[in-house]
């Protein structure tokens, strides 16, 4: 078997079994993409002031 199809299905097999990883894990929050430091100014907390 050449090296480069090893390689190739070696890869394959990884990626495969992260995208299984994935699918089967339990999502408990759903899925955040992001900081969420709280360290913006855009927080709605209430009415604004001044309206």
């Amino acid at each position: 078997m050449k090296k480069s199809v090893l390689i190739l299905t070696g890869l394959c097999a990884l990626f495969l079994g992260m995208v299984i990883g994935f699918l089967i894990s339990p999502i408990k929050k759903g899925i955040e993409v992001g900081n969420n430091s709280g360290n913006t100014t855009n927080n709605n907390y209430g009415e604004e002031e001044g309206c």
